[in-house]
């Protein structure tokens, strides 16, 4: 089985366990502008204040999930239309993750599926230092430019990212490299650090079966951390 089809597994456990097919229970996914996503924080280089990501939410009996994507849709589904979507699509993908993690929110079964505002991603970029061991070699999967600006100065760090748009340039003297030297960067790295938008964008599956720490960071992989148990860093989310 793999990682989606688990988590189709898991919410249809919850749906029957919850009686949750029924038409009357919606889960409403929209886009958030920047500023409702992550207010005015102290960089203005995060990829959705650029607009090349978009933050979907979803709500769930008054919970609240998200999902990073660069592709979406909106609109209101049963949670039962959540299980009958195709997620071979990125757009599928945003709406039933955000919808997983807001039902699972609504449960207790997840924390922080919103994500951190205006100061705080300075405050959890700073936090890094306390989960990574001195002197390690680092690999961040997906440009973070917080993160780059607080790991530069204290590891040696690589940068791998999808987006055309940041390749070449240098973050906190970081090259961002093409994600083709992913598997030379993970070579040389001791840990790892993947953002939870490759869940959606379908990269998931190429980090799960590394063989050295790995840590999944942010609010769209809140809930399928807890399903595909992984370790997850996401210091200030809400």
């Amino acid at each position: 089985m793999n990682a989606y089809d688990e988590l189709k597994r898991h919410l249809e456990d919850l749906t029957r366990k919850h009686d949750l097919g029924k038409d009357s229970v919606l889960v409403r996914c929209s886009a958030l502008t920047a500023e409702q996503a992550i207010g005015t924080p102290d960089r203005d280089d995060y990829p959705i204040i650029k607009g090349r990501e978009v933050m979907v939410e979803a709500e769930f009996r008054g919970a609240k999930g998200q999902a990073f994507t660069d592709i979406y849709g909106t609109g209101d589904f049963t949670v039962s239309g959540l299980l009958d979507l195709d997620l071979s699509t990125t757009r599928n993908r945003a709406c039933f993750v955000s919808g997983l993690n807001a039902v699972m929110r609504h449960f207790g079964l997840c924390e922080q599926t919103v994500h951190c505002r205006d100061q705080e991603p300075k405050t959890c970029a700073s936090g890094l230092k306390d989960i990574i061991p001195a002197g390690s070699r680092v690999l961040l999967v997906g440009n973070q430019p917080g993160f780059l600006a607080a790991l530069a100065p204290l590891y040696a760090v690589r940068v791998v990212d999808l987006d055309e748009a940041t390749l070449g340039k240098k973050i906190a003297g970081v090259t961002v490299e093409p994600p083709e030297n992913t598997a030379d960067a993970l070579a040389g790295s001791d840990i790892v650090l993947v953002t939870g938008s490759t869940l959606v964008n379908g990269t998931l599956p190429d980090f799960l079966a590394v063989e050295k720490p790995v840590i999944f960071f942010g609010v769209t992989i809140a809930g399928p951390a807890k399903i595909l148990n992984l370790k997850r860093y996401c210091q200030c989310g809400h």
